[in-house]
């Protein structure tokens, strides 16, 4: 299923929106039926999802999926309007919040400085330093839409030490225990 981004058409009734592309919610299995049976989303084809991806990567759109291993839905994300985005953007370390097991790399002898980068990254993670891109690592939070910005593929992304790595809840409801007991609400 396909549904629209709650996040862009909030803003866009406010007339705050960032012009985006809208319908780019994907949703997977049971969450997809309840969708459809209520009439949230529409059912497409992977070549459609496949589409909708091509865009989001055109646009700077993060993917955002569910915190489990068997992924619910993939939100694809402006810094503009996702109001996750805009509680990381708030965060001084969002990489300490999101937990992401890669990282973007700036290779420095290869950066040309355009620029691109910076205009591609939705949490503020790159900077420009001596003319040259630099990545915060505590701002990083591994979405890679940097990557495919640099014309001369100055940036990478690497895997962190295994020891640095998340292993997400196995599904949703592992998530939500786990939520609850960090909150001290279960034993």
């Amino acid at each position: 299923m396909v549904a629209p981004c709650i996040c862009r058409k909030e803003s866009g009734l406010t007339g705050k929106g960032c012009g985006k592309s809208l319908e780019t919610c994907l949703i997977f299995g049971a969450a997809a039926y309840y969708y459809e049976k209520n009439g949230i989303g529409r059912s497409i084809a992977r070549e459609e999802a496949l589409d909708i991806l091509e865009v989001a990567e055109k646009e700077a759109l993060v993917l955002q999926s569910t915190n489990a291993q068997k992924t619910i839905n993939i939100c694809l994300c402006c810094g503009d309007c996702c109001q996750v985005l805009k509680v990381l953007n708030r965060h001084p370390k969002p990489a300490q919040v999101v937990h992401p097991n890669y990282q973007a790399r700036v290779r420095a002898e290869d950066c040309i400085g355009c620029e691109i980068c910076l205009d591609r990254c939705q949490v503020r993670a790159l900077e420009m330093k001596e003319g040259l891109a630099e990545i915060d690592p505590d701002r990083c939070i591994g979405c890679g839409l940097c990557l495919p910005g640099c014309s001369v593929q100055a940036i990478d992304l690497v895997r962190k030490e295994e020891s640095e790595c998340y292993v997400p809840p196995v599904d949703v409801r592992e998530t939500y225990l786990r939520m609850t007991r960090e909150r001290g609400l279960l034993p």
